[in-house]
């Protein structure tokens, strides 16, 4: 009989990490479904790009879009300077992450380690905000859609100190009201009066008023030449 495995509970993360506003949650979710959907929308298998090319641009885009977007919110997004030049880690508020495509009950082994940017960034909050140590690992696991290789499932998986889940939120995709709204412009209307329409009979009195003017013009007209 194989073994069924463990489903990973689920928890709000902002209960455990106050830094983790579920709003913080949602920005950093989006800008990284945003950054997927433009390289698919630039993959191109016919002319040669794999799904190895993909994940390497995604990865790439993803770095530079948080880098990009750290300054719009400097109270709590901050990039964590690394050693290693592949690593990248960021913060949000004293809770340093890293993400990785794939499932968040099977996070790869190289990821449930800190690195140094991480652990500075620790010390850091510890020294100056009086945080205990955090015991625990955070990272964001990207699921994607075999189909159309869109990000499907963004979550937030905490993780111990030997790498196994221990809880799991999935992050709502929902867009932030602070997102530019596109206003239509348009005309003030034009009021116009309303037809004024004539009764049948007295268009037609009014025509044969016309016709005898016409008639006695035309015999005036005769009777001065």
């Amino acid at each position: 009989m194989e073994n069924t495995p463990i489903p990973i509970p689920h928890f709000e993360p902002w209960k455990k990490y106050p830094s983790l506003a579920p709003e913080r949650l949602t920005i950093v979710a989006n800008l990284i479904s945003d950054v997927r959907h433009q390289a698919v929308l630039a993959h191109e298998p016919g002319v040669g790009d794999t799904n190895w090319g993909l994940g390497t641009r995604v990865y790439e885009r993803t770095c530079f879009g948080l880098e990009t977007a750290a300054p719009e919110y400097p109270d709590w997004l901050h990039i964590l300077p690394e050693t290693k030049g592949l690593q990248f880690s960021f913060a949000i508020g004293s809770v340093p992450f890293r993400f990785y495509r794939g499932k968040p009950d099977e996070p790869p082994d190289r990821y449930n380690i800190r690195t140094f940017g991480e652990l500075h960034h620790l010390q850091t909050c510890l020294q100056l905000e009086g945080l205990r140590p955090l015991d625990t690992i955070l990272r964001l696991a990207i699921e994607t859609s075999p189909a159309t290789l869109e990000l499907s499932t963004i979550s937030v998986v905490e993780v111990d100190d030997i790498g196994n889940p221990l809880a799991v939120y999935a992050i709502p995709l929902e867009k932030p009201q602070v997102r530019t709204a596109i206003t239509v412009m348009q005309a003030k209307p034009v009021e116009l009066a309303p037809p004024q329409i004539e009764p049948l009979e007295k268009i037609e009195e009014i025509a044969d008023s016309e016709k005898r003017a016409n008639e006695s013009l035309t015999k005036t007209d005769t009777g001065s030449e």
